[in-house]
């Protein structure tokens, strides 16, 4: 009886041992799809301040390096590398004259700008800005 107990427990810890173990703060690029559900496994476990710089860097990773190569760029990443990429790649694309980053001066200014105005290329491209919600005034109401 005893062995048969030591044999299922041991089968047990040979069972669970893989789902308490796969979890790693890399990111899977094998597809765009894999490389972003692992990376929201990995922003979990990320403090609440850089949760934020962590999405944007990812974001623009995607932008910038398109849909077929954003994978393999992320590919084997932890979230604080995928901030460092990015913050690289910003820098680059300031120092090269790039006409999309010429009015900024650092990636602290464009991630202070991004935040300032999340909007800010829509509002260029000519979008018409959302008309309020309510357009006309109650009258007879005390307000």
């Amino acid at each position: 009886m005893r062995y048969l107990a030591a044999l299922m427990a041991l089968l047990a810890v040979i069972y669970f041992f893989p789902a308490f173990m796969s979890r790693t703060e890399s990111i899977n690029g094998s597809t765009r799809e894999t490389a972003y559900r692992s990376a929201l496994a990995a922003k979990k476990r990320l403090p609440t301040d850089e949760r934020l710089m962590f999405d944007t860097a990812l974001v623009l990773l995607d932008k910038l390096k398109g849909p077929e190569e954003f994978p393999k760029a992320v590919d084997g990443l932890k979230p604080e590398e995928v901030i460092e990429l990015a913050k690289r790649e910003v820098n680059i694309k300031i120092a090269t004259g790039d006409p999309a980053f010429k009015s900024y001066s650092s990636w602290e200014d464009w991630l202070r700008k991004q935040a300032a105005d999340p909007d800010l290329e829509g509002k260029k491209a000519g979008k018409p800005e959302a008309p309020p919600l309510r357009q006309s005034e109650r009258t007879g109401r005390p307000q």
